[in-house]
């Protein structure tokens, strides 16, 4: 017996992919045909994650594991990557209400039309003449760059709907709601941000929280000084740790944060919907297997109905798959995928679709393209049995064959008609894949230049703790005056006044610019003559403390520009330059040390990470004193280490005072301090696109992870 094919429901959250299969079933229910929970190796949101590389490698997962050939897709996109409003609309015709609607969301809409997709769906009491319309809206780009995700993998979607959405129809639905005796409060806690969704019998209304199972994590690392991935295991394990009662102290601001945010939210909805009983909550989330979340909303909100979690489906026949232990474990966040799977089957009360109207006229293109193959096996035989039968009656008749021989003709003629439009209905469909095609590839490598700019940025060393807890200036001329360790020479703050990135078609016959000393060795102002170079070994190289920066010295400047250069495209990469100055040093050694052994060493560090599509080449062909690209040649070393008052607008000289000197005693601004002791520093070096290449020495010791004095 056939099986029939299901719909599958997609959810990519911050923490993990979430799939449901349905099909339909009797009595009104449908049936769990499978399910799929995929944790992500790192939460999206995290510092140091690649999040399209990690979509991709969830769906790459599901897609191998999974039986989905012949079925359809639902899939699902973040509530705070849409718009979404709810109107009420005067009594019109219905033929009409198209038209008004338009308009309307024309007015609500805070971009262009024409940037992107939108739908609405129409809501009304029975017996009532008053219309309310939702209208949701997602920007084309966003939603494009989602889609790639799964048409990689061959998966084309039928429907694009929003958790939000989603949500609201998994609930009205599986009659998870109050019904007609009030109005049930969906509050699903994802990692980033909580959907709170209002269920009535005949509308919706939601809003979107800022706050998720994240915060949670980062008041952890705030708290104890840990990395995000090491809070976000004590949070799962909280219950169960000898120090639950410190970490669950330093997650109560982020419990009463998120719970005031609710109250606010319902607040304000009472306020708009007075004839609205808001009776109970019911909890979706993972975010809600932490222990004394759930106890905690249901005190401060004091509904009539309490507030109960997600713990099954009331419209899903049992079954093995159903009751299978790994989908009662996470049943708490398949609540959306639910949603999206049943909107997929025709059952949902919300039916707008966000799937932009071209890849919806080529999935429906190619929906139908089996019936046009058999229309045309249909007309192909059609042709061949005249001309059979004919043979036939030729060998029974003689004679009659070339009487009926006009009349076969004509019939082939017509099916090679029929066969020419199918032809040509063949060859528009892929024309308009290839356009399709197209416009997918001017989003490719889009996202290198602000990796490029991240990278840059987690290669300047982490400030002091102390210093990022002073909030004022004055604090910090306290701090300054009480301890010495915070003169300006100790500081080892680098303040960037530029960066700039330029792409080369082929970064190896690129000449970076030289702006340094002789031979391409970086100088230190007009006294720099037997001082140590950049390239020296500094051995003795300790300390402690260090700092990223206190705020620029100017505003930073980001210049992205396109090199053109004559040679061939055949090593495409990047030339950066940093531009800034340096509070560290009394004199051009210590300078000169830190940004040998810091600076140059985090670099290399953040710039050689596997999996980046780019890298730190550790040599430049083009660099003609000792070919080196990150430590001693000009582009990458310091170009330039002039007192960085000579960069200060001088003000007036005082009796008695040089102009040198009036600009060389100019105070800073925020401390009051002299910057005479300062140095202006340039750096530039070379990074190329795709894979580093292994060493030539496979035994060779890996480089040393940099110290952040």
């Amino acid at each position: 017996m056939a099986v029939n094919p299901g719909v599958w429901g997609i959810d990519v959250g911050q923490c993990g992919l979430k799939a449901v299969k349905l099909r339909p079933a009797e009595d009104g229910k449908v049936e769990l045909a499978a399910f799929d929970f995929i944790e992500h190796a790192k939460i999206l949101s995290q510092p140091e994650a690649d999040p399209d590389e990690i979509i991709k490698a969830a769906l790459e997962k599901f897609v191998s594991r999974n039986e989905w050939q012949k079925d359809q897709f639902v899939i699902g996109v973040p509530g705070q990557q849409t718009f979404a409003r709810f109107c009420k609309l005067p009594p019109v015709e219905p033929k009409k209400l198209p038209d008004l609607v338009r308009f309307e969301a024309a007015q609500q809409i805070p971009f262009s039309m024409d940037e992107v997709v939108w739908d609405f769906q129409v809501f009304q009491a029975k017996d009532s003449p008053d219309v309310e319309v939702g209208i949701f809206a997602m920007r084309k780009d966003l939603i494009r760059k989602y889609l790639n995700h799964f048409q990689q993998l061959g998966v084309a979607p039928v429907a694009i709907q929003t958790i939000p959405s989603a949500l609201y129809n998994f609930a009205k639905w599986d009659a998870q709601g109050a019904g007609d005796a009030g109005a049930t409060v969906v509050v699903d806690v994802g990692a980033q941000n909580t959907d709170l969704i209002v269920v009535e019998a005949d509308s919706t209304w939601y809003r979107n929280i800022p706050l998720g199972g994240n915060t949670f994590t980062e008041a952890l690392v705030k708290a104890f000084k840990l990395s995000f991935s090491k809070a976000e295991n004590l949070k799962r394990t909280a219950a169960e740790s000898k120090y639950a009662r410190q970490v669950f102290q330093a997650m109560r601001p982020v419990f009463s944060e998120l719970v005031g945010e609710i109250q606010r939210s319902l607040g304000f909805y009472s306020s708009t919907h007075r004839d609205v009983h808001l009776k109970h909550v019911l909890a979706c989330g993972n975010a809600f297997r932490l222990t004394g979340l759930q106890k905690y909303l249901e005190n401060n909100l004091s509904l009539e109905g309490g507030v109960s979690s997600l713990e099954k489906f009331n419209k899903l026949v049992t079954n093995a798959t159903a009751n299978a232990p790994q989908f009662a474990e996470n049943v708490l966040s398949f609540g959306p995928a639910f949603g999206l799977a049943i909107q997929g089957l025709g059952l949902s009360p919300i039916h707008a679709n966000l799937l932009p109207p071209e890849l919806a006229r080529v999935a429906m293109w190619n929906r139908k393209r089996p019936w046009f193959i058999a229309a045309a096996a249909c007309f192909a035989g059609a042709a061949a049995m005249p001309w059979l039968r004919l043979s036939l009656d030729k060998q029974a008749l003689g004679s009659s064959f070339d009487d009926n021989l006009g009349e076969t003709k004509k019939f082939v003629t017509q099916a090679q008609e029929y066969q020419r439009l199918f032809n040509e209905a063949q060859q528009s469909s892929g024309g308009e894949k290839n356009k399709l095609d197209k416009l997918f590839e001017l989003q490719k490598d889009r996202s290198l230049v602000p990796l490029i700019m991240n990278l840059v940025h987690q290669a300047l060393p982490e400030p002091d703790p102390t210093t990022l807890a002073i909030r004022t200036p004055e604090d910090f001329k306290k701090k300054i005056a009480s301890n010495p360790k915070y003169a300006r020479t100790n500081r080892r703050e680098m303040l960037v006044n530029s960066l700039t990135v330029k792409f080369v078609k082929n970064i190896d016959e690129f000449q970076a610019p030289d702006a340094g000393g002789a031979a391409g060795m970086p100088t230190f102002g007009p006294q720099a003559g037997g001082m140590r170079s950049v390239g020296e070994t500094m051995s003795d190289f300790e300390g402690g403390g260090g700092g990223r920066m206190r705020g620029p010295a100017a505003p930073i400047e980001a210049a992205v520009s396109s090199g053109g250069d004559s040679g061939a495209a055949t090593a495409p990469g990047f030339f950066i330059q940093i531009q800034g100055r340096l509070l560290y040093g009394a004199d051009q050694s210590q300078a000169f040390e830190y940004i040998d052994k810091v600076l140059y060493e985090n670099f290399r560090k953040v710039f050689k990470q596997p999996g980046l599509g780019f890298y730190l080449p550790e040599e430049d062909p083009k660099n003609t004193v000792d070919k080196k690209n990150l430590r001693n040649v000009v582009p990458i070393s310091v170009q330039s280490m002039l007192p960085a008052s000579a960069m200060v607008a001088a003000r007036p000289a005082r009796p008695g005072e040089t102009e040198q000197a009036a600009v060389a005693l100019d105070p800073d601004p925020l401390t009051g301090e002299e910057r005479a002791t300062d140095w202006n520093i340039t750096i530039g070096f070379k990074v190329k696109m795709g894979e580093a290449p292994p060493p030539a020495d496979a035994n060779a010791a890996a480089p040393a992870t940099p110290k952040n004095p």
